[in-house]
């Protein structure tokens, strides 16, 4: 295939000349500590891309299936010697094969059923139930914040539930809130998975939709959600008319103002390992706010996974690889419960992908380890005020 076919990864092309194929980027890379193939390394990719770049190699399945082997956590970035957003360049890399008609079936799959449901279940708005309430009575149609739901808390069980405490948080604490009653998927599966036009169709939805309620903050509890409303959206439609909130960063301004307070007989001594989503953390630098809410938790002992922050671990469920891979994304999420469970502490993450993932891999390994998400926590905690 010729340059023109690689449109996206010719504007990445000083990102690949500039690699030095110096492998620091395997050194934090949630697959290559599972798998020991030189392909499926950030290094490997690198060389794959711009061998085809080179007109070099062939896309045979073997190297498309290795593109979509990641979870986009963004360890390589960090690692990187020459200063590369390695992930920027696979992303480049999935665009073009996505454009190419060439992406692995799992994902056509997932992208066909994302346009015709809008979500990534394949459920009707019909099967969706806000939480057993009206929406029509229990929100008000416009207000100056608007919590946005999302694909896993709207239709899965367990995300579902966490989303839910947050509504009751809020509500708690007396906040005025709306939500879009006719909310459609982020766009952020899309968006990992190469296909811009169906994240630019979600996006100018979703911002229409926002805007007709004028709301002047939008916050969130999905971290992928999240990035995709606060750094995608604006490269797609310009500068929004609303800031973009992750809910942690909300409560967290709550507890500085005094106005989530959480009373000494909540919890009785739980010792608990945040773990650092990596869209929250690592690509959107939120860090501190959910670190906050624990500590500010009486009966909450809060302790670090031994790579925290910068350095987390991916919890394995990112960049599309549940859709693609879903027994590597389970070994990879083992691998981070294995050190809560030898710790003999409970898991607390903000993210509903990370518990999704977290619970599906201690199912399958029979672990015994506690995964809590932080509005569990908060919940537990009961007499906030």
């Amino acid at each position: 295939m010729s340059e023109i076919s690689f449109k996206n990864l010719i504007q990445v092309k000083e990102s690949l000349d500039t690699c030095f194929k110096c492998s620091f980027c395997k050194g934090n890379c949630p697959v290559s500590e599972q798998i020991f193939w030189e392909t499926l390394s950030p290094r490997g990719k690198m060389l794959i891309l711009r061998g085809l770049l080179r007109e070099q190699g062939d896309l045979t399945k073997r190297v498309i299936d290795s593109l979509y082997t990641c979870t986009l956590c963004g360890n390589c970035d960090n690692t990187c010697i020459a200063g590369i957003s390695v992930t920027d360049v696979l992303a480049a890399g999935r665009r073009d094969l996505y454009e190419l008609g060439k992406a692995p079936e799992s994902v056509k799959s997932l992208i066909k059923t994302l346009k015709a449901s809008g979500n990534v279940f394949d459920l009707s708005k019909e099967d969706l139930d806000i939480f057993g309430l009206n929406p029509d009575k229990e929100f008000p149609k416009s207000a100056d914040l608007l919590f946005f739901k999302g694909c896993y808390a709207n239709y899965h069980s367990i995300p579902h539930k966490s989303t839910m405490r947050s509504f009751n948080i809020l509500k708690k604490l007396n906040v005025d809130f709306t939500i879009l009653r006719d909310e459609e998927c982020c766009g952020s599966p899309a968006y990992l998975l190469g296909d811009m036009d169906t994240t630019r169709r979600f996006c100018e939805y979703n911002v229409s939709k926002i805007e007709e309620t004028g709301a002047c903050r939008v916050v969130t509890a999905c971290p992928g959600c999240y990035r995709v409303l606060k750094q995608v959206y604006p490269k797609l439609v310009g500068k929004l008319n609303f800031e973009v909130l992750h809910i942690t960063e909300l409560l967290a301004e709550y507890i500085d103002a005094g106005r989530l307070v959480f009373k000494k007989n909540g919890i009785d001594k739980l010792n608990v390992l945040y773990h650092d989503p990596c869209e929250l953390g690592r690509h959107c630098g939120i860090y501190e706010a959910p670190r906050k809410i624990i500590e500010s938790i009486p009966g909450v002992n809060l302790e670090e996974f031994d790579k925290n922050r910068d350095e987390a671990k991916c919890c394995g469920g990112g960049g599309g690889l549940t859709i693609s891979n879903p027994n590597l994304a389970n070994q990879i999420a083992q691998t981070r419960l294995q050190e809560a469970e030898e710790k003999n502490k409970a898991v607390v993450t903000a993210c509903p992908a990370c518990q999704l993932n977290f619970s599906a891999s201690k199912d399958k390994y029979n672990l015994k380890v506690k995964i809590l998400d932080i509005y569990q926590l908060i919940d537990h905690a009961n007499d906030l005020r």
